[in-house]
């Protein structure tokens, strides 16, 4: 019985402390190859469908896409190859 608590109160210890290092980050993309007026929308649509993304601001001018994501789902190097497989390579902006 003592090790079926046991076992039981470690399990629960794991699954609780999970969530715990999800965090809610922004990161903003430098986004080549953005030219037309199209290209926003893609970009977006492209970043919007990576699981964990909760929200996708995207400035052609500036070329850049700033993206707010659950890093428990998501992380920046999907990001970037969201964009590069939809024909616009990004980095992270430093």
């Amino acid at each position: 019985m003592m090790k079926k608590l046991t076992l039981l109160a470690a399990a629960a210890v794991l699954f609780a402390s999970g969530p715990a290092f999800a965090a809610i980050r922004t990161v903003t993309l430098a986004v080549e190859n953005m030219t037309c007026a199209t290209c926003g929308p893609v970009v977006k649509k492209s970043l919007s469908r990576v699981p964990g993304v909760t929200a996708v601001e995207v400035s052609a001018e500036a070329h850049t896409a700033t993206v707010t994501y659950d890093d428990a789902k998501a992380s920046t190097k999907a990001l970037i190859a969201a964009t590069t497989n939809a024909g616009y390579p990004s980095q992270v902006r430093k």
